[in-house]
């Protein structure tokens, strides 16, 4: 459902009164423009986009995930970092993550945390990759520090688009239920969209306000989810991943 107080619909070449399957085609065709016109910005051409898309729509069996497998780093380096941050063993004087050396001591040491959570990966890469991701920096040539225990993909393009994907899925997944529901607002699952023509400035304002709501919502979400996830009834059922996605858009 959405909330517009500045559109109004403009004369197109397929209506609502075009047919089913006219429409459903148009719309198809617009989608997979979108998803062209996006990917291309990443460096792909056209003509590997027409390969990769006749491969994709090939396939017979389903391929292991990119995305996942992509995510599952990003999963890991928030699993080091949260063990950082909580185990006591990790923490200076103040309470903070303490400083660690890189080299395995008689204390801990990021060595360790790389290892547990990077079984495979040499110290020099995971460090590379917490850089990259900016959530720690080097101090010095054999310490390491956290500057931010979490895992920003602003920057990174590979974790940008594998983000990308996972979100797409999920608002195909809302979508595909909703449009199997009867009419009513409290068979489908949540959609909203709220959207006003602003300024640059206002938009930059807008920002700085919600963005402290967004991060109240979710973690609202992720704390009644965990809670009810860990209930007596809840640990015997079979379960699948669920939960509120928000994000900050402009047109």
């Amino acid at each position: 459902m959405t909330r517009n107080t500045t559109t109004r619909p403009t004369p197109t070449a397929v209506t609502a009164k075009s047919g089913d399957k006219i429409v459903l085609e148009a719309l198809a065709r617009e989608l997979l423009s979108v998803c062209m016109a996006t990917l291309k910005t990443y460096g792909l051409s056209a003509g590997k986009l027409v390969e990769l898309a006749a491969g994709a729509s090939a396939e017979r069996t389903a391929r292991k995930s990119a995305f996942s497998a992509v995510l599952a780093e990003a999963e890991c380096l928030a699993n080091l970092l949260n063990k950082w941050v909580e185990n006591p063993n990790y923490r200076d004087a103040t309470g903070r993550p303490a400083v660690l050396p890189l080299l395995k001591g008689k204390g801990c040491s990021f060595t360790a945390l790389a290892q547990e959570f990077f079984p495979g990966w040499s110290v020099a890469d995971v460090v590379a990759f917490g850089t990259k991701t900016h959530v720690v920096e080097k101090v010095g040539r054999d310490k390491v520090a956290m500057i931010n225990s979490t895992v920003l993909f602003t920057g990174n393009a590979s974790l940008i688009l594998a983000h990308l994907i996972r979100s797409v899925r999920r608002l195909f997944s809302t979508g595909d239920f909703n449009r199997r529901a009867r009419s009513t607002l409290l068979e489908g699952w949540p959609d909203r969209t709220s959207i006003v023509a602003v300024s640059d400035e206002d938009f930059s304002e807008f920002v700085k306000f919600i963005r402290p709501q967004v991060s109240d919502w979710a973690e609202m979400s992720n704390r009644w989810l965990f809670q009810r996830s860990q209930s007596t009834k809840s640990r015997t059922r079979r379960k699948r991943e669920a939960g509120l996605q928000i994000f900050v858009f402009r047109d």
